[in-house]
């Protein structure tokens, strides 16, 4: 590698298994492959001393991808909505679909149609996500509480990273957080619903103000019981299973605001905590019943908690004592 090697700006995740290059047409390719892009990129300056690293995931249909290059020129050609992110280093301009656009570190980021996308940029990390536009339509319909959520997605949309108190910036980095956790791999992102946050970052940061705004939602004595019974009764034929607050807001036909203000009156917590709860009292069942738990591990694995020892904690502060021991007073109990 050349020496600007050592100039890159650290990527958003992947840093331990990156892919590192000083070819324009080695970029090119790893672009296409992961993102369906068709991509030509020009050094500026020395084309000898070009240097790029690059990680990238696929998430649930999700497509991450977190690139970091030395200065270039780029013309890109995409069939699908595609958001940008920079990390460190440079700004994000660009010409989209005819159109200029600015994004700075920390500052906005970019919602790009399909189409054709021309700029330039020095050293810089940048995170890319390549969009489903019926997923995105949906997540931002179940988030507002409508069926049809009035977005317009055709032009290219610069958005503030920080809004209505949100930090969307921290959002997105602590999701790449994650990803570095689980050591970049696509099953556990996608058990860790990975996915889930992107899309609702995304979102937020479109619809900041129906969502954060005055106007758009009800007092919550004016939610009616059964939105909340049938977002319960739902929650409950799958504690087994994954589940988002998008599930929770399609299925309630409750806004992101409304859903939680309406689980807060309720049962005095947000619907995260609730699932989570109402999780642990099946896992409690579970380990009571003995015979049908082999152990703590299977009674966790069944109710979607994938970390024994966060299962083991949040147990006993539900309940006063250890899962394990909940399971040997009830094996105990049964003579075994």
């Amino acid at each position: 590698m050349p020496k600007t090697a050592a100039m890159l700006r650290p990527l958003a995740f992947g840093n331990r298994t990156k892919m590192q290059s000083t070819s324009l047409l080695s970029m090119q390719e790893q672009v296409h492959r992961m993102l369906g892009w068709s991509a030509e990129y020009d050094a500026i300056g020395d084309a000898a001393k070009f240097a790029t690293q690059q990680s990238s995931i696929a998430v649930n249909g999700l497509k991450l991808s977190s690139l970091s290059h030395s200065p270039i020129r780029t013309l890109v050609e995409s069939n699908e909505l595609s958001f940008f992110m920079p990390v460190e280093g440079g700004a994000i301009r660009s010409t989209v679909n005819g159109k200029s656009v600015e994004c700075h570190v920390r500052t906005n980021a970019l919602l790009a149609p399909e189409g054709e996308r021309i700029g330039e940029g020095g050293y810089r990390s940048i995170l890319i996500a390549g969009l489903d536009r019926s997923r995105l339509l949906q997540t931002a319909g179940a988030m507002l509480g409508r069926d049809e959520p009035r977005v317009d997605l055709n032009g290219p949309s610069v958005m503030p990273l920080v809004a209505a108190g949100v930090n969307f910036d921290l959002m997105l980095r602590g999701a790449c957080a994650l990803l570095e956790a689980c050591n970049v791999s696509g099953e556990a992102a996608a058990r860790l619903g990975i996915d889930e946050i992107v899309y609702r970052a995304i979102c937020g940061m479109l619809l900041r103000d129906r969502l954060f705004g005055d106007g758009e939602d009800m007092s919550s004595r004016e939610i009616p019981d059964r939105r909340v019974e049938r977002a319960c009764d739902y929650v409950m034929a799958n504690l087994n299973r994954r589940l988002t607050l998008t599930d929770l807001e399609a299925i309630s036909g409750l806004s992101a605001r409304n859903l939680q203000y309406a689980f807060q009156r309720r049962f005095g917590c947000s619907p995260v905590t609730w699932i989570r709860n109402e999780r642990l009292n099946a896992a409690r069942e579970l380990l009571l019943a003995g015979g049908d738990a082999d152990n703590v591990t299977t009674a966790a694995l069944a109710f979607c908690f994938s970390n024994l020892g966060s299962f083991s904690r949040l147990y006993r502060e539900r309940f006063g004592e250890y899962p394990a021991v909940t399971l040997a007073a009830a094996r105990g109990r049964d003579g075994r």
